[in-house]
C-alpha cells in the first residue's frame, strides 16, 4: 500500500483527493495539510509519495520543494494549472525536485476522473523512485570521450523519446552533448505552453541549439527539435526531411507521441542511418515505433531500469525485442560521441 501525503491550500479539495485516494486499497492517506503544516507534520507521517499544489499563496510549491528534497527526497506529483503561468511554475517544481505533474480538473466530473486517473497511475508509477539519484545527476557531468573529428559517422539523425522522468534525464543529455552532433528530434510528452519553455531552458544549458519545432523547418546539424504540445511530429520526404507537425488522433493516448516520430523515420531513408533512443515513462508508447527502425537498421537504445524514474516505455521496447542496447542514462552521452564521432560501433 502506498502512503500519500496531500497538500494543497484548499481543504475541500484535499478532502476530496484523499477521499478517492482512500477508497482504492493501493493507497493510504497519511496527511493532508497546506504547506506551512506540512513542515511541521510530513516528515513524521513518512509518507510515500507527496502530492503538491503548484500554486499556494502561504508558501509556493517550490519553496515547499526547495524545503524537502534536502531533507526527505522523496516523489513529489504537481498539480498544476495548464496556463502560461502555471507552465512556467511547473517547470520550475520540476527543476527543484518533482518528478511528474498532473493537469487540474476544470471543474467537469467528467475531468475530475481524468485528473484522479492519471494522479494514481502516476503516484504508482513514482512512489519507489529514488529520488537522490535523480537530484544528484542535476549536478553530474558526463565523462565523454574527446571528439575524433576526422571520424567518418553512418549516423545521420538522433531521435529521443521520453514520458515520466524524461525532463530531467533529457536535460541532463543535452547539458552533455558536444555541439556539432547531427539534428536531434525529441517527444516528450507534454501539453501546449510547456514545450516552448521547456526547449527554451534547454537551450540555456547545452552546447546544441535547441527550439520547439515548427511546421516545415529543415533539420540541420547542431539543432535539437522539441516536439510540440498537444502536437505529433513527423519527419517529411527526402531530400530535404523537413518537420511536419498536426494535430491527428492520439496514439496511445499522447499527442505528441513518441510512436507516430519513429514511425516516421522508419518510413524514411534516415532510418538505417538513425540512432533511437527510449527513455524513461509510463505505459508503452514508442515502443512499436522503435521496434519498426530497429527492423530497418536503427541503432535503438532502451534506457535500463535502474537510471529510470518509470521503467514502462523502455520496458515495453526492450519486451518486444525493439532495443539492441539496454544502456543508462549516465552513459548515453558518451554513447552518442561514440556513434557520432568515434570509431566503435557494435553494429557494424
Amino acid at each position: 500500500m502506498i502512503r500519500v501525503y496531500i497538500i494543497d491550500d484548499n481543504r475541500i479539495v484535499r478532502e476530496i483527493i484523499a477521499s478517492q485516494l482512500q477508497d482504492d486499497p493501493r493507497f493510504t492517506v497519511v496527511g493532508s495539510s497546506t504547506a506551512t503544516e506540512a513542515m511541521k507534520e510530513v516528515l513524521k507521517a513518512k509518507p510515500d509519495v507527496i502530492t503538491l499544489d503548484v500554486e499556494m499563496p502561504d508558501i509556493s510549491g517550490i519553496e515547499f520543494l526547495q524545503w524537502l528534497m534536502p531533507k526527505f527526497p522523496i516523489p513529489v506529483i504537481m498539480l498544476s494549472s495548464f496556463t502560461e503561468a502555471g507552465a512556467k511554475v511547473t517547470l520550475d517544481s520540476l527543476q527543484a525536485g518533482a518528478l511528474d505533474f498532473v493537469q487540474k480538473a476544470d471543474g467537469s466530473e467528467e475531468d475530475f476522473l481524468r485528473m484522479m486517473l492519471e494522479l494514481k497511475n502516476k503516484i504508482r508509477a513514482c512512489a519507489k523512485t529514488n529520488v537522490s539519484d535523480v537530484l544528484n545527476r542535476k549536478q553530474k557531468t558526463s565523462q565523454t570521450k574527446t571528439r575524433d573529428s576526422s571520424a567518418v559517422s553512418k549516423i545521420k539523425l538522433i531521435a529521443i523519446g521520453a514520458s515520466t522522468g524524461g525532463t530531467q534525464a533529457i536535460e541532463y543529455l543535452l547539458r552533455n552533448l558536444p555541439g556539432e552532433l547531427p539534428p536531434i528530434l525529441i517527444v516528450q510528452h507534454m501539453p501546449e505552453y510547456f514545450t516552448g519553455m521547456f526547449a527554451e531552458r534547454l537551450d540555456s544549458v547545452s552546447p546544441l541549439r535547441i527550439q520547439e519545432a515548427e511546421e516545415g523547418q529543415s533539420i540541420t546539424k547542431g539543432n535539437v527539435y522539441v516536439a510540440r504540445g498537444d502536437h505529433h511530429m513527423e519527419i517529411g520526404d527526402p531530400p530535404y526531411y523537413n518537420i511536419r507537425i498536426h494535430k491527428k488522433e492520439k496514439v496511445t493516448g499522447h499527442r505528441p507521441s513518441v510512436d507516430v516520430l519513429f514511425h516516421s523515420i522508419s518510413r524514411s531513408p534516415l532510418a538505417s542511418f538513425c540512432a533511437a533512443f527510449l527513455l524513461t515513462g509510463m505505459g508503452k508508447d514508442g515502443a512499436k515505433g522503435l521496434k519498426a527502425l530497429s527492423e530497418k537498421g536503427a541503432m535503438t537504445f532502451g534506457q535500463d531500469e535502474s537510471t529510470s524514474v518509470v521503467y514502462g516505455m523502455p520496458r515495453e521496447a526492450f519486451e518486444m525485442g525493439a532495443v539492441k542496447e539496454q544502456i543508462s542514462l549516465d552513459n548515453i552521452p558518451e554513447k552518442i560521441s561514440e556513434l557520432c564521432f568515434g570509431t566503435a560501433n557494435s553494429y557494424n
